[in-house]
């Protein structure tokens, strides 16, 4: 039943990988390569326990999983500041190679066990090839996940991080801690030479370290998903809100508009935020030719930047009343918070809330001033 457990957690871990994960940048390269070669290994080291005779399987299962190890390496490295370097990677993969060489010489050079088997734990205190085998597996297990558990946990220590990125890093810092005790416990096998006492323990140790690992990377798929629908979210709200306003204000100066290339709606929106704040500030310069009643005024005032662009443009520059849709996001906070785009047309939408608003404020201007030309 455990059998199928851990191939079904490694099957379920390639299939998060491919659906939540569809970057071809390099971190995705390697994330896939890290879970597809653990599910390989994992089908690997059940078919060892089927085929008992196919020693084969077992050096096999390691030199696949050494790819898994250094792809995990690489890309946990990879988050480090400054990121690991292509020649720091490529000895990684070196190192790599040469353990999974020594793996076969002292697979070679270990004799047979009962039966042509392969030799158990128990043989390692008779023979020094049968212990270094056991040995360097477990030594580049143990050096890899340290590496991975010193990473995760200098990352889930920073201040400042979302909910669900704080929560992935856990899982995946309680799957190295999951993956020490896998080695710790190999380590007192391989020393007590009691292998059979222990393989029941290692055995669940592996299981949690795959299941945490795919809830780990779920999260962090789910965080992934919910990172791009709020920028996309965040660039259909910024151009609701700024393109009426870019229309008008680029008519008086058009030498601030930028040469038009193929632009992803991110890009877009990001010219018409730069176009428009360049125009304005063009336009609040200019106000020194603006009547008497705009002058003195803080230039920074939404409802100043109205008046001067309803008095160079006229009353058809003020757009439509923003939509309910898109007063209600921005108000619930829709908006990314840490986005200089989104800061942006947030102060742009504070204009178009003074355009919304400019009749209820200039009537209470208009009632305000009599009672100040009397006193």
């Amino acid at each position: 039943m455990t059998s199928l457990v851990g191939i079904g957690v490694a099957i379920g871990l390639v299939g998060v990988v491919t659906l939540l994960h569809r970057g071809r940048g390099p971190r995705t390269i390697l994330l896939r390569q890290a879970a597809l070669t653990l599910l390989l290994a994992t089908l690997l080291r059940e078919a060892q326990n089927l085929y008992a005779g196919l020693v084969a399987l077992d050096l096999l299962k390691r030199l696949v999983f050494l790819v898994t190890l250094a792809s995990v390496l690489i890309l946990v490295l990879t988050f480090r500041r400054p990121s690991i370097s292509r020649r720091a990677a490529r000895r990684i993969w070196i190192t790599a190679g040469l353990i999974g060489l020594c793996e076969c010489v002292l697979f070679w050079l270990m004799p047979a066990g009962p039966g042509g088997a392969l030799p158990t734990y128990e043989a390692a205190a008779q023979s020094p090839a049968v212990f270094l085998y056991y040995a360097l597996y477990e030594t580049t297990i143990a050096a890899a996940v340290t590496t991975c558990a010193i990473g995760s946990t200098s990352a889930l220590l920073r201040t400042r991080q979302p909910f669900l990125a704080r929560l992935s890093l856990l899982l995946g810092t309680m799957a190295a801690v999951a993956a020490v005790g896998y080695v710790l416990v190999g380590w007192f096998t391989l020393v007590e030479a009691q292998g059979g006492g222990y393989a029941a323990l290692r055995h669940y140790l592996f299981l949690s370290t795959i299941t945490l690992l795919l809830a780990g990377i779920a999260v962090g798929g789910i965080r992934k998903i919910v990172v791009e629908g709020q920028e996309a979210l965040t660039t259909s709200l910024g151009t609701d809100i700024v393109e009426p306003l870019w229309r008008e204000v680029v008519k008086l100066h058009p030498g601030v508009m930028l040469p038009v290339d193929r632009l992803t709606p991110r890009e877009r929106l990001l010219r018409l935020v730069v176009e428009t704040n360049d125009a304005l500030h063009l336009i609040r310069r200019d106000s020194a030719t603006s009547p008497d009643a705009l002058q003195g005024r803080d230039p920074a005032d939404p409802r100043l930047t109205v008046d001067l662009l309803i008095h160079f443009l006229g009353e058809s520059v003020v757009p439509r009343p923003l939509s309910l849709r898109t007063r209600l996001l921005v108000r619930t906070g829709a908006l990314m918070a840490d986005d200089e785009i989104a800061s942006s047309v947030k102060d742009l939408y504070e204009l178009r809330v003074a355009f919304a608003t400019r009749t209820k404020w200039r009537r209470r201007l208009s009632l305000v001033e009599p009672v100040g030309n009397r006193l």
